[in-house]
């Protein structure tokens, strides 16, 4: 009975030494409950109300490769336009030679129908035989001539082809400025909204420069497509000359 009662006193003492810490551990508890329980709400951001929020119909590209781009539309138009008069240098060239095989040819002929009348039937059979290697020589330069024309053409078109990649890329230069500061501009306000209107012009002048820059690419593969053909026609006529034909 005496050892009951001691550990009764000693139990008792043991909750009165531990029993505010314990409520309050509990207390604590019970308050982060509802919060763990709860799940966090993620509000998702609304978008800029700025011109970014537009769909920007021309891609945006950093001004240095726009740059780069535009150094090296110029140098093809230069370099076009060389071999163009290259071209055009060597057609003159072929005409040149096709008057002189005229003028030679006909002189042939007078000369064949003089060792004709004089019966001079060996002098007549050589002569004739250098009046068909001059005709041959002449078709072989028209149709060199041919292709010297069509490279010309062709050389031409290219240059045009990088004049006018040349504006478009300006142009995307100027855009891509424009957008640059319209970034460092408040997204109100009148100085916001006449750039806004800028910006959506040069974009306009941009995609039209572009059309008319894609259009005339057509134009080139056309004209390229002419002198693979010329060539074709050439190399054949050489392979006849060459056979004997």
């Amino acid at each position: 009975m005496r050892d009951s009662m001691i550990r009764s006193s000693l139990f008792m003492a043991l909750v009165f030494l531990i029993g505010p810490g314990a409520l309050a551990a509990q207390k604590k508890a019970a308050a982060q409950k509802p919060e763990l329980a709860q799940k966090p709400e993620v509000k998702e951001s609304a978008p800029s109300s700025g011109f970014d929020s537009f769909i920007m119909l021309v891609p945006p590209r950093d001004t240095a490769t726009i740059r780069k781009s535009l150094k090296a539309a110029n140098e093809a138009e230069a370099q076009a336009e060389t071999r163009r008069q290259q071209f055009e240098t060597m057609r003159l060239g072929a005409r040149s030679r096709i008057e002189s095989k005229k003028v030679e040819i006909g002189r042939l002929k007078e000369r064949i129908g003089i060792a004709k009348k004089d019966n001079r039937e060996v002098d007549r059979l050589g002569m004739d035989a250098e009046r068909k290697a001059a005709e041959r020589e002449i078709d072989l330069l028209k149709r060199r001539e041919e292709l010297r024309q069509s490279e010309t053409d062709w050389e031409a078109k290219r240059a045009e082809l990088a004049a006018l990649t040349g504006k478009a890329l300006q142009l995307e230069l100027q855009l891509a400025t424009r957008r640059s500061g319209r970034l460092r501009t408040p997204v109100g306000g009148a100085g916001g909204a006449s750039l806004d209107r800028v910006i959506g012009e040069l974009e306009k002048q941009t995609l039209e420069a572009q059309r008319a820059q894609a259009a005339s690419s057509i134009e080139v593969a056309d004209r390229e497509i002419t002198v693979i053909e010329r060539r074709l026609d050439l190399l054949d006529a050489q392979q006849r000359v060459l056979g004997g034909e």
